[in-house]
Formats: C-alpha cells, sequence, structure tokens
C-alpha cells in the first residue's frame, strides 16, 4: 500500500501554500506555533522536510505553467578543437539536423591553446561547453527575441542520427522543465552532459553561473559533470534520492525521471554510447570497432536519438561505421583516426 500523507503533512502543507512560507527556518515555527509544540521530533522534522520537497516541486510547477514557452525554437550549438577530425563530422551532421528543424546552428572550432586559454584555470575541455552556456546566456532576451527558448548543447564526439526527431518533442515529454539531460552509461556517474537541453530562464541562469565558480571541480575527474551534480543536490533536486538511479542496472527506474526543475531520460532516449545493435556485421581485423562498451550491454542495444562516442577505442572508426550503418552520407568528411598534438603545445 501507497503512504498517505500524515495530518501534519497535510494541514503544514496548505498553511504554506496559504501564507507563502518557504524554507525550514520559516516552517519549523509555523509548525511549533501551530501545532503547540516547544519541542519538534524526528517523525516532525521529517514532515516538515517532506512539506519542504513538495513545495519546490510545486513552485517549480507553477513557474512553468505561467511561463509556458511562447518562445518554442531551440539554438544548438557545439565546439571542438582544429586537430579534431570527429568533431568536423560530427558538427556537419548536426548542423544538417539543425536545418532540417529549422534550428539555429552555433559551432566554435579553435585552437586546443586557445580553448584552454578561454576556460583556464580549468583545464578539461569539457568546460567550454560551460563557458559557451554562459556566453548565451549573457544575451537571453536577444534568444528570446528570435523565438528561442531552448539551448542545445551536443559534444563534439556526439551526432544526431535520426534526424526525424524534434527536439521539441522531448521538451514536452519533459513538461518543459530548464534541465533535459541524459543518466550517464557509467553507473559512477548519474548524468551526462554530452547533450543537454537547457531552457532559457533565471533558474537556468543562476545554475550555470555557479556550476562555472565550482573550483573544486576544475580539475576533477567528470569535471563539469561533477560541478553540475554538486549543484543540483544543492538545490535539492532530489536526484540523488533514486535508488538505483540508472535504467540499465537491476531494479533500476524506467522511464523519464521528473525533479522539480531536471527531466533525466534513460540514455537511449537522448545520449548513449551503445551501438551494438546497428543492424550490420562489422568485419575489422584490428579489432578497433567496439561495437559493445562492457559485457553488461544489452544485445542489440543501440542510441535512438543521438549517438555518443563517449568510452570508445577508437572514435574515429567506430563513428564511421554508425554513420554507414544509419546510411549517412560521409563521402566528403574527412574522417580518420585522431592524431592529436597537444601536448607539445608550448
Amino acid at each position: 500500500m501507497e503512504a498517505t500523507p500524515t495530518d501534519e503533512y497535510t494541514t503544514l502543507m496548505n498553511l504554506a501554500l496559504t501564507t507563502g512560507v518557504r524554507g525550514y527556518r520559516n516552517l519549523y515555527p509555523l509548525y511549533q506555533k501551530h501545532f503547540g509544540l516547544d519541542q519538534l521530533s524526528i517523525q516532525d522534522k521529517h514532515c516538515i522536510n517532506q512539506v519542504i520537497c513538495s513545495l519546490r516541486a510545486h513552485d517549480a510547477e507553477i513557474e512553468r505553467n505561467t511561463t509556458i514557452q511562447s518562445n518554442t525554437n531551440v539554438a544548438v550549438f557545439t565546439a571542438y578543437t582544429t586537430d579534431y577530425s570527429v568533431g568536423h563530422t560530427c558538427a556537419h551532421i548536426n548542423q544538417l539536423y539543425a536545418q532540417r528543424h529549422g534550428y539555429p546552428f552555433y559551432c566554435d572550432v579553435l585552437p586546443y591553446k586557445e580553448m584552454m586559454t578561454a576556460i583556464a584555470p580549468r583545464n578539461f575541455c569539457g568546460w567550454y561547453k560551460v563557458a559557451m552556456i554562459k556566453r548565451f546566456f549573457e544575451d537571453m532576451e536577444a534568444l528570446k527575441a528570435q523565438n528561442i527558448g531552448y539551448l542545445m548543447w551536443i559534444d563534439a564526439d556526439a551526432v544526431v542520427i535520426d534526424h526525424s526527431i524534434a527536439a521539441q518533442s522531448l521538451i514536452v515529454q519533459a513538461q518543459h522543465r530548464d534541465l533535459i539531460i541524459s543518466e550517464d552509461i557509467n553507473p559512477c556517474c548519474m548524468i551526462n552532459t554530452g547533450v543537454m537541453l537547457i531552457k532559457l530562464s533565471e533558474w537556468s541562469r543562476d545554475l550555470w553561473n555557479e556550476v562555472w565558480t565550482m573550483r573544486r571541480y576544475f580539475d576533477v575527474f567528470y569535471y563539469e559533470q561533477s560541478a553540475l551534480m554538486r549543484c543540483l543536490k544543492k538545490r535539492e533536486e532530489g536526484l540523488v534520492n533514486v535508488r538505483p538511479f540508472h535504467s540499465f542496472v537491476p531494479g533500476g527506474p524506467q522511464g523519464l525521471k521528473l525533479f522539480p526543475h531536471v527531466a533525466v531520460t534513460p540514455h537511449l532516449e537522448l545520449n548513449s554510447n551503445r551501438c551494438s545493435g546497428m543492424g550490420v556485421d562489422i568485419a575489422d581485423s584490428s579489432k578497433r570497432i567496439d561495437t559493445r562498451y562492457s559485457n553488461e550491454e544489452q544485445k542489440d542495444e543501440m542510441a535512438r536519438y543521438i549517438f555518443h562516442c563517449a568510452g570508445r577505442c577508437d572514435k574515429a572508426l567506430t563513428l564511421k561505421a554508425v554513420l554507414e550503418a544509419k546510411c549517412f552520407d560521409i563521402s566528403t568528411l574527412e574522417l580518420k583516426s585522431l592524431k592529436l598534438e597537444r601536448y607539445n603545445i608550448d
């Protein structure tokens, strides 16, 4: 049987909605006064915390309903360094996708040294996406004037493989939440910033401004991903309360996971490196095309919307195989094994 709200919970919730009181420090004395208590028990405090979570979800829903998108378009953006052929190929395919749906497409291409200078003292290229997000938010009103309501980031090694899917369909499914993101393909990390839909809102702007300042993660593994999770935890979005979290682990929740401001998709629905279900046999004597990412991967799993080369041993060859299996013409694109010379830069 599902647990039903206690009388105390219902009463406090109604009081908070009526008076506009928010936050633990304000709800605590309100609870004391209404129930005539000098000291609160553990159960009383738990009740207050439950009300706080419910109020957060309620307020976020009210905000979404009062700002339902009159701005319905999506701006797609990406970035890569000049020595990254995978980035060039993915950007070309993703721009075709954007053109099909009428999405403005923005792409920063710059030498590795310039990218690292732009994000210093951060020392991982993934931080550059946050720099671009901040840049867009500086012109948020100008973007809204162009009917743009969401930003869509796609990593340099990620490519849209089903161009029939409109980003707006995910936005509707997520009920216009501020951040639409995929679960990570690694159980060690909850979410993956390789592909994100970011609403042009004050909440989003504040979130990404704080992510940018998270010095602790400038050079710590998962980098901007870890910084984002820390900021979401600070905002008590509730992701950490869902255990298990990932849809592909035993007992994991299936379908879209909805939080006050965040929607988390199963990885196959938005951003996945799964390609064992390409429908073609790959004959590669060097065995550098790893169509199976791990022993836990299910047979015939395939990214449905965006394929992300994250974790693949030879991204160029794997990407080429995936695009050819999906009938993309890449004959004019220079897609080769990577020969990065980054660490020889003065």
